[in-house]
């Protein structure tokens, strides 16, 4: 039996219907994605109790706790806007969980220690939560969390409100907290580079259920469907009967897959590839690391990734065999 166990999950709106399974171990870090209004939020607000399921299990290590109230679920949740008590220094913030364990004063004060260099604030004990930038507020968020040793820790877009540089640092921040103490995470994103990043499996939701579940490079490298293939990152999506006369299929491929030549290429000298000739560039774009090349072939647009910028307009493509997959 797996730690935590959501059975046959249903939960029905007027315009919406949650309706999925999925599990998670100990000590794992599983990250949800999704578009907008695919039921991410809802599945954590149903596995702390906020809301109720219409049907379904919840086990946690081995505990049915689908109709137990909050307090007696032993699972955190750290919302996008910190909820944080404003009247309150970062210290007694961060006690607020541990005074209800019943721990002795020299049990919080170590423990209130340990979380604050945990997050990276060592010394912020007395400052006052106003006076705290949105990074440090989600930090002492996170660690008010885990003051209280929920045995699932929740997550629900924490970095949402941060910019980009910032919320890099403080991902990485959560991983490492994850990596010390063993905590088991669910994390609810919509940034597919962030659960790419830092998780250990990754769900992706789509009205209401899940999709695809699999570890963040068999989901980028192969994932199961059109909508998985496109939700997860560039790529090129084409009918397999330009390669493979009589397949009604499609294959898939990202741009990192495809060689670029200004030279033809004769496909029986490249069996591990397949090969297209005579591709018209249609746009390149600079990102920084890389230039992003779409070409045009019979109609269809192909993505491809180069180091080089190419010089002519007409190129050929070599899309790597290994890197295909069939939908």
């Amino acid at each position: 039996m797996s730690f935590l166990e959501v059975r046959d999950l249903k939960k029905k709106y007027p315009d919406f219907t949650l309706d999925l399974s999925f599990s998670i171990e100990e000590g794992e870090f599983l990250c949800l994605i999704g578009p907008s209004g695919s039921g991410k939020s809802t599945v954590l607000n149903i596995l702390t109790g906020i809301e109720n399921a219409d049907e379904g299990k919840i086990i946690l290590d081995g505990v049915d706790i689908t109709d137990k109230p909050i307090q007696a679920r032993d699972i955190g949740l750290v919302f996008q806007d910190y909820a944080l008590f404003s009247n309150m220094n970062v210290e007694k913030n961060i006690q607020y969980g541990m005074n209800k364990k019943k721990k002795s004063g020299k049990e919080i004060k170590e423990m209130t220690a340990l979380l604050l260099s945990y997050v990276g604030l060592d010394g912020y004990e007395k400052r006052r939560v106003s006076s705290l930038s949105g990074g440090e507020a989600q930090r002492v968020a996170l660690a008010r969390s885990l003051a209280s040793e929920p045995k699932v820790l929740l997550l629900d877009e924490p970095l949402s409100a941060l910019d980009g540089p910032l919320r890099k640092r403080l991902r990485s921040v959560i991983r490492n907290i994850h990596d010390k103490t063993g905590i088991t995470i669910i994390y609810v994103t919509h940034d597919r580079e962030e659960a790419f990043a830092i998780s250990d499996r990754i769900i992706v939701m789509k009205d209401g259920s899940v999709v695809a579940c699999s570890d963040a490079e068999t989901l980028y490298t192969h994932p199961q469907s059109e909508f998985v293939a496109s939700f997860t990152g560039d790529g090129t999506l084409l009918p397999s009967s330009l390669f493979f006369e009589g397949d009604e299929r499609s294959i898939f491929f990202r741009p990192e897959s495809v060689l670029i030549s200004e030279e033809s290429i004769k496909s029986e000298l490249k069996p591990s590839y397949l090969v297209i000739n005579n591709t018209e560039i249609v746009s390149i774009e600079y990102t920084g690391s890389h230039y992003l090349i779409c070409t045009s072939f019979k109609g269809h647009l192909i993505l491809a990734s180069t180091l080089v910028r190419p010089r002519k307009k007409i190129i050929s493509l070599m899309i790597n065999k290994e890197s295909v997959t069939r939908l």
